[in-house]
């Protein structure tokens, strides 16, 4: 896959950068930087794939991003409605790996801080106490100055290299480089998926967004996914509905059509091949 390249930008002062951002909802294209990318969710909930990993991320949610991971977010319908006092409210942070120089990594007590920044390159969710804490240093990095905020930064590595619930969100690195046809037909066929996963979605319909044949566009997308396209899009409905049982307010029957799904067992047996749990079972964990 070959995602848009993204351009960070970093005050001449600073070595990285921290921002706030408030807005109706996140849509970026499929995209990838140079920088490594710390996202801690204060509002919103959405889908996030990183790499050939699809989950959903909702608030509180701390996201570690590897150097060149393609990744994107894409909120949830109801922040894209006009008539909506919804928002979309996160803390990010991008900084390059060896910003404190190439030594710096080279040194006997970064071994576990290299590790960290391998395991980013597939996505890293971390819960518990640890994202608890980097979520406070993040608000104090967002008010400190000069090298208060490196020494920040650090900590927040260093929390997340002692974290003991964390989860990898791709199962390879997928790490690019520009492109620019595959770019734009790639997120075509991601941004026609994510608007319309809910509904049926033929091969026909997905091969004409990518205007390639039905057979090439399989041929295609399996070759830069790793993955077939119902493959992907199984795992998108899954997710969306994971959430909506997370929020326990429909039944798992209308959960299923909610997602996407046309019969109740198809529902259950693609839910369990992908969870490993019944919906029920994926309800009564959650709760706990």
């Amino acid at each position: 896959m070959k995602p848009l390249f993204r351009k960070i930008q970093v005050m001449p002062e600073q070595s990285f950068s921290i921002r706030q951002d408030i807005v109706p909802y996140f849509y970026n294209h499929w995209h990838y930087h140079p920088e490594c990318e710390i996202v801690h969710i204060h509002e919103g909930t959405g889908i996030l794939v990183v790499g050939d990993g699809v989950s959903n991320y909702r608030e509180n949610d701390l996201i570690f991003i590897g150097a060149n991971a393609s990744h994107f977010f894409k909120s949830d319908a109801p922040y894209f409605e006009a008539q909506t006092d919804l928002v979309s409210k996160s803390t990010v942070i991008h900084f390059h790996a060896n910003f404190w120089g190439e030594n710096f990594l080279k040194m006997p007590e970064s071994v576990v801080l290299n590790e960290l920044l391998s395991r980013a390159k597939k996505g890293l969710i971390i819960r518990g106490e640890a994202r608890d804490t980097i979520g406070q240093l993040m608000a104090q990095m967002l008010e400190a100055r000069g090298l208060d905020r490196v020494i920040l930064l650090l900590k927040v590595l260093r929390t997340m290299t002692e974290a003991q619930e964390v989860e990898e969100l791709s199962k390879t690195e997928n790490l690019v480089s520009l492109d620019e046809i595959n770019t734009k037909r790639i997120d075509q066929i991601y941004s026609f998926t994510l608007n319309n996963f809910t509904r049926e979605i033929t091969l026909q319909a997905v091969a004409d967004v990518a205007n390639i044949s039905v057979h090439s566009f399989c041929r295609y997308f399996k070759t830069h996914t790793r993955k077939t396209y119902f493959q992907f899009l199984l795992e998108l409905r899954v997710g969306h509905a994971c959430k909506l049982l997370a929020e326990e307010k429909l039944s798992i029957s209308q959960i299923a059509y909610e997602s996407g799904f046309n019969n109740l067992s198809h529902f259950n047996r693609s839910f369990k091949n992908i969870m490993q749990l019944t919906p029920q079972q994926y309800k009564q964990l959650y709760k706990k």
